[in-house]
């Protein structure tokens, strides 16, 4: 094991680009010039990186009508090198499965599954991912399943931090992805053997029934009482195609377990999320609406035999709604042979 194989990625500065709402022009890979002003003309994008969109300015929804999804990629962790004193994680493969299953069927992605890499292996994934062409995609979607500690991941050897990784997918640095949504969902796991003597008895005991965590606090829950005096009530592309500037970190969806310092059990964030996102009655919802679904699901869903609670957390770049519309599927050419042979002999 090289000392190369410890040292987390760093980030790159970001850059701001001019976005040209056109989904078949070529896209520049020169670096221009930036300038200060942000109202600005077709003419002075000669002076911009100019990056193609699928989408007009205006349109309030991503669009989600290309040849191909685009690809799922699930980074699934259950054992660690000795050194990093972690625990096995053994009881989420059946959830692996699941969640495997539902991206490919129900929403239709192109799954890659890693299991128990080390950071140079998961490094060179992400980054050749960025590098490739998706032009002809929706969007991205990458999942991690491991050990961690607030914004920490650990892959099999070391822990690194996500922000470098998805860096890489910002509009100025994978161009076939700029006005794309690009969604990480992060499900990371605390080890009790690493922990012990640092933390509280009642944190500890926790922590035995297979916890998931981003620090140390532990969220009780608050008791809301029924009041019987309160009622409650029951009750596209239009835009012209002209520059315009997008946020480089723009049309960016990162979804974390429970919110930051606070403890998380290991499966009740993905349990939701499967349960959500095979519903026939949630399809019809937005990806933001669905994922506010989860959120509520595991509030007030789930909760520990000492009574601890956990809401995931969410940070929504995005700029538009998302909408996992149904592919059309190609013909059966034999169907269509048949059909035409039937029709010759009606005739």
């Amino acid at each position: 094991m090289s000392s190369d194989d410890f040292v987390d990625a760093q980030p790159v500065p970001p850059v701001e680009a001019s976005i040209v709402s056109q989904t078949d022009n070529e896209t520049s890979s020169a670096t221009r010039p930036q300038h200060s002003r942000t109202n600005f003309s077709s003419q002075d994008c000669v002076d911009y990186p100019i990056i193609t969109v699928p989408v007009n300015k205006d349109t309030q929804c991503y669009n989600m009508h290309h040849k191909r999804r685009g690809d799922a990629y699930i980074f699934h962790h259950t054992e660690f090198d000795s050194n990093l004193v972690l625990g096995e994680r053994k009881d989420d493969k059946d959830l692996l499965q699941k969640l495997s299953d539902i991206l490919t069927d129900r929403l239709e992605f192109n799954v890659k599954v890693f299991k128990d890499l080390k950071y140079k292996k998961i490094e060179e994934e992400i980054k050749k991912a960025a590098h490739e062409n998706h032009k002809n995609s929706d969007c991205i979607l990458f999942v991690f399943m491991t050990h961690g500690s607030n914004d920490k991941l650990y892959a099999r050897n070391t822990h690194y931090t996500l922000d470098p990784l998805r860096s890489l997918f910002t509009s100025e640095k994978c161009r076939t992805l700029a006005g794309k949504p690009k969604i990480f969902i992060i499900q990371v796991c605390f080890s009790f053997n690493n922990y012990i003597g640092k933390l509280n008895f009642s944190f500890l005991i926790n922590l035995i029934g297979q916890q998931a965590c981003r620090g140390s606090l532990v969220d009780e829950g608050t008791l809301i009482p029924l009041c019987p005096n309160r009622r409650i009530s029951s009750s596209a592309m239009d835009g012209p195609s002209i520059p315009y500037k997008l946020s480089t970190h723009a049309d960016f969806l990162i979804a974390y377990a429970t919110v930051s310092n606070y403890a998380a059990y290991r499966t009740w964030f993905l349990q939701a999320l499967c349960k959500v996102l095979d519903s026939e009655e949630n399809q019809k919802d937005d990806f933001l609406s669905m994922m506010t679904t989860v959120q509520r699901e595991v509030a007030i869903s789930f909760e520990s035999e000492l009574g601890d609670k956990q809401i995931p957390s969410l940070t929504s770049l995005l700029t538009r709604k998302i909408y996992f519309t149904q592919k059309e599927k190609p013909r059966n050419t034999l169907t269509n042979r048949m059909s035409c042979i039937n029709s010759n002999i009606s005739e």
